[in-house]
């Protein structure tokens, strides 16, 4: 019974003392998100749940019907895309990682018995001498908080991370947009032509039976009429092929919209290089190194901490049964840090650190890069679809009408009026395709600056932050 009660109050004692020196463990936290960039600001944002239990996919996607705006479809892949969904798991696991790294090492207990079994007088278990002993590794150094501050920069890697997925999928949604719309207007100018060479062959017909035009005449017309008719089938299985890409990007397999909502006919603003680059050092990729760089750099301190040696104290109770009684012991050990003063992992740290800086630079010159031909496909694309509206559209329709009024009164073959009316319709389908390089660019050109390109024209958009500060 002695033994039972020293022991308990050795115990309360110890516990007591253990918690002063560990203190309680860390409460849930919740990290601000980095600054969403202005192109994604107000779209939504899916978020992996904190339970992983929660998760549910019932292997549908949103319910996208009827005509669909870039606004919508955007929405839509922004909350349903598989990429997305596997990719928001990452800042949940950083949340893990940033909990256990914030707790203590856990207390030991142990009994030692000594003087039993021997030889003499330490024969049987009179001499017996039984210690329980509570110890507690104390961590020296500043190790915990640094091992915080790494997760917590890990977590801010990780959310930056998110947000460069989620830029990109808003990119290729937007660039399957732009062309599930070329190919709904390179449809209809197809069409067009299909009904107007079905026209002309009808009207060409009336006149070789009449006698007023050669039948070679109808033949060509015939072959023209056949030619659309292909070139409007192909087109059409193009769409149907264009619609579902666009579907895949919110994980559906089979287009439930109608039509898309849009047209590629307008063109926006076309700002300078120089404008355009300052916005580089915002973007997500480029502001994910800078925030590895900090966590690469806390790593450092982190293995400068664990250099410090670390305190093991303990405190027990040991009971001799010779003379049945209980005293406390007490116990300290330190590590000599003689050979092993982690050197090497302090080493390796700072030379990561420096690593990341260059990756980062070289991040940043690649996306400048791919900033820089985006541009110059912007402007050439641009200026074409500008010239081709202004001066070679118009004249190919004056063509157009004129040689056709010209074939009907008999002044001209018509051979003649085929050429202009192919002529009229490649132009148009010329621009369209300038078009349409022109959107695509400009897709690519507002995803490597993360900013709408009407707000950098219009000066609307703030400085970018330093790459290195805080979100």
């Amino acid at each position: 019974m002695l033994l039972r009660s020293i022991a308990y109050k050795t115990l309360k004692i110890s516990c007591v003392l253990l918690l002063a020196i560990t203190g309680c463990t860390p409460s849930p936290f919740d990290l601000d998100l980095p600054e969403t960039r202005p192109l994604i600001r107000d779209l939504p944002r899916h978020a992996a749940p904190a339970d992983p239990k929660r998760q549910h996919h019932d292997g549908t996607g949103p319910a996208v019907s009827g005509e669909l705006s870039l606004r919508d479809a955007l929405a839509a892949a922004l909350l349903h895309n598989p990429r997305l969904h596997a990719s928001a798991w990452g800042p949940r696991l950083e949340e893990a990682n940033r909990l256990q790294a914030g707790l203590r090492p856990n207390p030991e207990a142990g009994v030692e018995f000594e003087n039993f079994a021997g030889s003499g007088e330490l024969s049987g278990a009179d001499a017996l001498e039984t210690t329980l002993m509570l110890s507690q590794l104390i961590e020296l150094g500043g190790k915990r908080d640094s091992r915080v501050r790494v997760a917590e920069e890990a977590w801010r890697v990780s959310a930056f991370d998110y947000e460069a997925e989620r830029l990109a999928v808003l990119t290729e949604t937007a660039t399957r947009f732009v062309r599930v719309l070329e190919i709904q207007q390179q449809v209809q100018l197809a069409e067009r032509t299909r009904d107007l060479a079905e026209e002309s062959r009808r009207v060409i017909d009336r006149r070789v039976q009449a006698g007023d035009v050669s039948p070679i005449d109808e033949i060509r017309a015939r072959l023209e009429s056949e030619s659309a008719r292909i070139t409007a089938d192909r087109l059409n299985r193009d769409l149907d092929a264009a619609r579902r890409d666009l579907s895949a990007m919110w994980d559906q397999d089979e287009p439930t919209y109608t039509a898309l909502i849009g047209s590629l006919d307008q063109l926006g603003p076309n700002p300078s290089l120089a404008d355009l680059s300052i916005q580089i050092d915002a973007h997500p990729d480029v502001r994910r190194w800078a925030a590895e760089a900090d966590r690469l750099a806390a790593a450092v301190e982190l293995e400068r901490a664990r250099g410090v040696p670390d305190v093991n104290a303990g405190l027990g109770v040991r009971y001799e049964n010779e003379i049945s009684d209980a005293a406390l012991v007490a116990g300290v050990s330190v590590p000599l840090p003689i050979v092993d003063r982690n050197q090497g992992n302090i080493l390796a740290a700072r030379l990561r650190a420096a690593q990341a800086i260059d990756e980062g630079r070289a991040i940043r010159r690649e996306l400048a890069t791919r900033l820089n031909r985006a541009h110059a496909r912007l402007s050439a694309a641009y200026h074409e679809a500008q010239a081709i509206t202004d001066v070679l559209l118009p004249a190919s329709r004056d063509a157009y009408e004129a040689t056709r009024r010209g074939y009907e009164e008999g002044k001209v073959p018509y051979l003649s009026v085929l050429d202009a009316q192919r002529t009229l319709f490649d132009t148009e389908a010329q621009r369209l395709e300038a078009l349409a390089e022109y959107h695509t660019a400009l897709v690519e050109v507002e995803g490597l600056i993360a900013t709408p390109l009407d707000a950098v024209d219009s000066g609307m958009t703030p400085p970018p932050p330093t790459p290195g500060d805080q979100p």
